[in-house]
């Protein structure tokens, strides 16, 4: 009767969230640079500094080497180090801040998945974003992007690209589906608006 018991309470501890600390960590979100930097800077993964007003990337997140997302979303960034290099990144968030020129530092995170991009003012994608061969979902809506580069028919794992807020004409929705052939392409309405 009491081996029963013991193997009940062992399996409690097994399925106990505390017992699976190691998995909880690498899922854990840290929503501050402080609460991040009181632990090892390689047992960190995942940062949220959504709406802390930044201007500049703070430089202890470049501490963090093995980051898989980073959202700085909701703040004032117009630009990002040319030091900022992630060698796990799969996540990038730069929804609503003040870019007006892609980061080119960007192309650089070769093992990105999803980059939002939204809501800021950019007026082009480079051509080096073919260099982001893992991507997978692209988001830019409301921006001021005129062109889609042509490096972009590198990107044979993108399956969205998020346009919608801005104007295109239905020639140039055709030229880019025809670019991208295999990419659901979301847009506004199309108009005659000679863009």
């Amino acid at each position: 009767m009491i081996k029963p018991l013991v193997f009940i309470c062992w399996l409690n501890l097994l399925v106990s969230p505390g017992f699976t600390q190691s998995e909880s960590a690498k899922d854990k979100i840290y929503d501050s640079l402080e609460e991040a930097m009181k632990v090892h800077p390689d047992s960190v993964f995942h940062i949220d500094l959504s709406g802390k007003r930044l201007t500049e990337l703070p430089s202890q997140v470049l501490a963090f080497k093995n980051l898989i997302s980073l959202d700085l979303s909701k703040n004032k960034l117009t630009s990002l180090p040319d030091s900022m290099l992630f060698k796990h990144i799969e996540v990038l968030n730069l929804t609503k801040n003040k870019l007006t020129v892609f980061p080119s530092v960007i192309c650089q995170q070769t093992t990105l998945k999803q980059l939002f991009l939204g809501k800021n003012k950019l007026e082009a994608l480079p051509s080096c974003i073919g260099q982001l061969t893992e991507l997978i979902i692209l988001d830019a809506w409301f921006n001021l992007i005129a062109e889609l580069p042509e490096d972009m028919s590198s990107l044979k794992k993108l399956r969205t690209l998020d346009l919608r807020g801005m104007n295109y004409s239905e020639d140039q929705q055709k030229k880019w589906q025809a670019l991208i052939p295999w990419v659901k392409i979301e847009y506004d309405v199309g108009c005659d608006c000679g863009l």
